[in-house]
């Protein structure tokens, strides 16, 4: 069925010339995590012509201890600078993100009016109720042992913070807060997907996030593959898919090479 999908995308959707298109792409990283969870992914939209940025948010790449001090709005001014960077310099600005990446990207979509959003994986909820208290407890329970993976491909070589930071988990609590209940005020296209499997994310997450968006929205749910879609078991099916995807849902001027 993705085969299916991709292959009649690349036959009926907007024609690719030889010149640059003229548009920038913003990929926003997991929770904890690297621009390695982004790597695939922004090769793939690089070679369709996209200029992107992958920038590391802060506190990652680091120590644990380097989240401690950082709030969402932290997080979020580092990712609007970058947003804002590809607005000077591109006609059109795509946004997308993994997990906490991609609730993320759905605050940016409500500051600001990107083309299109890509939502791997949203953190809209969490499938260990006791992450629910971190905004009770940050204070005093500074980390505490990460979860354990569902990757499937168990090279995918991401990585991530263990000791999980109590306060990161907080903030994304927060920043859920911030979106759920405005998911209709997003209208530009979207592409949803998910893991059917994702052992930290429920996939009734993402069904849920379809539902409620403002805008028309492309489903995709994956089998074989665990919460960390971009770099696991299936990333090179989800590349195709978000190039097809792209390349069906907006118009996007080319610039000459």
């Amino acid at each position: 069925m993705l085969r299916a999908w991709i292959d009649a995308v690349r036959r009926h959707g907007h024609p690719v010339s030889s010149g640059r298109r003229d548009a920038g792409v913003l990929l926003l990283h997991g929770l904890t995590g690297t621009t390695c969870d982004m790597q695939y992914l922004r090769d793939a939209l690089v070679a369709d012509g996209y200029s992107v940025s992958v920038p590391l948010l802060p506190g990652r790449g680091t120590r644990p201890s380097d989240m401690d001090s950082l709030s969402w709005e932290d997080w979020m001014a580092s990712a609007l600078a970058a947003y804002d960077d590809l607005a000077r310099e591109h006609d059109e600005v795509i946004v997308g993100g993994l997990s906490a990446g991609a609730t993320m990207t759905l605050d940016i979509a409500l500051r600001r009016t990107p083309s299109a959003v890509l939502l791997f994986a949203t953190a809209l909820g969490m499938s260990n109720p006791i992450a629910y208290l971190a905004p009770y407890v940050w204070r005093v329970i500074r980390h505490v042992p990460s979860p354990a993976s569902d990757l499937v491909d168990l090279n995918a070589g991401a990585k991530c913070y263990d000791p999980a930071p109590v306060r990161a988990v907080a903030e994304l609590i927060h920043g859920i807060g911030l979106v759920r209940g405005r998911l209709g005020e997003i209208r530009c296209p979207a592409l949803v997907s998910h893991a059917v499997s994702d052992r930290l994310v429920p996939v009734q997450y993402a069904r849920d996030l379809a539902a409620r968006l403002g805008g028309p929205v492309t489903t995709l749910f994956l089998e074989g593959t665990g919460h960390a879609i971009t770099v696991d078991a299936r990333r090179r099916e989800l590349a195709e898919a978000t190039v097809a995807f792209l390349r069906s849902s907006i118009d996007i001027p080319q610039r000459a090479a």
